[in-house]
């Protein structure tokens, strides 16, 4: 999906089609071995309500997102989608798991889809000219105040990216590339990507959360750790 145009289909599928992927989400959410991974990592009953809320959402726009080759597999790879998104909320900051849970139902209230967005300004990085030619006028320019916010987090995670590289250097070699190139999108541009259109106040506590988090926990890390850990919980469910 790094090359895509991101441009959004008409609609996101029947009301009949929805139903059916959140039957599916509910199912693997309410798995004992899925259950017990968020729990070990200690999200309560609350907390894993608004996962399941928040990664629902996002699993719905992520339906309605059209590359510019067409539908990509990965758009029905339910049980990867749910390791990796979860395995990202849970080694982050817990306490932002609300905040971007707002983010996404304010989205869905005003018409935007928040992942369209973000797959659109990782061709910035990997598709420069399409990106201006598509989307560098809808999205605009951040302002001042939000580009050094997203500075600030990028330099947090920075040498966190390059401790789990040598920590877990087989899970590195899996996970995004640590720079950009065509067709392949970083996994601090992919993360800046994504949350680059949260509002200025998820972005602070996200900034101020991660530095309090980073002095104890790598939370890159620990997401290559719970992805496959989630993965395995999957693999189970039939």
């Amino acid at each position: 999906m790094g090359t895509c145009a991101c441009t959004c289909r008409e609609g996101s599928g029947s009301y009949g089609r929805r139903l059916e992927r959140r039957r599916a989400m509910d199912a693997l959410f309410s798995a004992p071995a899925v259950v017990d991974v968020m729990a070990g990592e200690g999200l309560g009953e609350s907390g894993r309500a608004d996962l399941r809320r928040l990664v629902g959402l996002e699993w719905e726009q992520f339906d309605a997102v059209l590359g510019m080759n067409g539908r990509a597999g990965c758009q029905d790879d339910l049980r990867s989608f749910l390791s990796y998104r979860c395995a990202q909320y849970l080694a982050f900051p817990h306490p932002l798991i609300p905040l971007v849970l707002g983010e996404y139902v304010e989205a869905e209230r005003t018409g935007r889809n928040l992942v369209e967005e973000k797959y659109a300004r990782m061709m910035a990085v990997t598709d420069p000219d399409g990106y201006q030619r598509d989307w560098a006028r809808r999205l605009g320019t951040p302002s001042p105040v939000r580009a050094a916010a997203l500075r600030q987090i990028r330099a947090l995670l920075s040498p966190a990216l390059e401790s789990a590289a040598r920590e877990l250097p087989q899970s590195h070699r899996h996970a995004r590339p640590d720079e950009s190139v065509p067709g392949r999108v970083s996994a601090l541009d992919y993360f800046e990507a994504e949350v680059a259109g949260y509002s200025l106040g998820t972005l602070f506590a996200l900034r101020d959360a991660l530095g309090e988090q980073l002095k104890h926990t790598n939370p890159i890390a620990l997401s290559y750790v719970l992805a496959a850990r989630l993965g395995k919980a999957t693999e189970a469910i039939s």
